[in-house]
């Protein structure tokens, strides 16, 4: 199993269960993947302060691959850069190893979406998972001055998170018009609990001030060495927002470079906007004993993923 998220620690849970030989492949230093990334053993504090409504799955998920650590072969800081004709290729402090198997499940997640635009390249630019990796990861902020710019339910969750450390926000900058999001509300009617979630978000983020306007078209990041300001349209205004750090982010996309390494056939989602991995009813590709687990083979959250991994 490639990927210690929410699919890959269930998979392997559900194989060791039955008594089935497992190795585990992961990049990070410890398992949990994106979504619940555990920080270093020297930083204390509660859960719900870094996984938020989340705490509870974060927390049952780590202690599964504590657990498993020691009835698996489990491989983390491990990474994953090739795989063909029955052998994986891995690379773990500078060492190469190449990982014959019978059965291969990729669980590779999710990525940012981005779309470039000028400036997007400048120091202080960072992809919204990457903002969210230096505040799980080392309870750090990107920037004294931060501005989130992009589209989606990643957009609202990193700037709730880092408002609720006390990290300055100068604005939320969300591309999508408030119209669009009204027509999505049908949608989210069968979804609750996560419709509870974002109005929540969205709400936090006038209680602490923080400016957030729908809408607007990206015009440019500039500065010279470093980020100095966002440059943006709403309606035919043009409008800018000083700053030292972007969170910039367009949704999220199926990470599917091992699926397409794999051989695997693919088909174009319309609803995503990706070229996806095709997979039977089992997980299976389209590739003898390759099978697709989590958001790496469309994306659902981590709920459904520990779903698709377990089964």
């Amino acid at each position: 199993m490639v990927g210690a998220g929410p699919a890959g620690i269930r998979a392997a849970e559900a194989l060791s269960r039955h008594g089935l030989s497992a190795i585990l492949v992961d990049e990070a230093p410890k398992g949990g993947g994106q979504i619940y990334r555990q920080p270093p053993d020297s930083f204390q504090g509660p859960a719900s302060s870094r996984y938020g409504f989340e705490a509870r799955k974060a927390s049952a998920l780590h202690l599964t691959i504590k657990r498993l650590a020691t009835a698996i072969d489990y491989r983390p800081s491990t990474l994953a850069w090739n795989v063909c004709d029955g052998r994986l290729d891995t690379l773990c402090a500078g060492r190469g190893e190449s990982v014959v198997y019978d059965i291969l499940v990729i669980a590779t997640g999710a990525m940012d979406r981005m779309l470039p635009l000028p400036g997007w390249t400048l120091p202080g630019v960072y992809a919204l998972g990457g903002a969210q990796i230096a505040l799980k990861y080392q309870g750090c902020a990107i920037g004294q001055n931060t501005v989130f710019l992009g589209t989606g339910p990643l957009l609202y969750l990193v700037a709730y998170q880092y408002a609720k450390t006390g990290a300055k926000i100068e604005a939320v900058l969300d591309v999508n018009p408030a119209h669009a999001k009204r027509r999505a509300l049908f949608a989210l009617a069968s979804s609750p609990r996560t419709l509870a979630k974002g109005i929540y978000y969205r709400a936090s983020l006038g209680t602490h001030g923080i400016a957030v306007e729908e809408g607007v078209t990206p015009m440019g990041i500039a500065g010279t060495d470093e980020v100095r300001e966002v440059h943006y349209r709403r309606g035919s205004v043009d409008k800018s927002v000083r700053c030292d750090a972007v969170g910039l982010g367009f949704g999220l996309k199926s990470e599917t470079q091992l699926a397409d390494l794999a051989g695997c056939r693919f088909r174009f989602d319309g609803e995503s906007r990706q070229w996806l991995p095709e997979r039977k009813s089992d997980g299976e590709s389209t590739v003898s004993g390759v099978y697709l687990a989590g958001d790496g083979a469309g994306i659902g959250g981590a709920d459904a993923a520990e779903l698709w991994g377990e089964r």
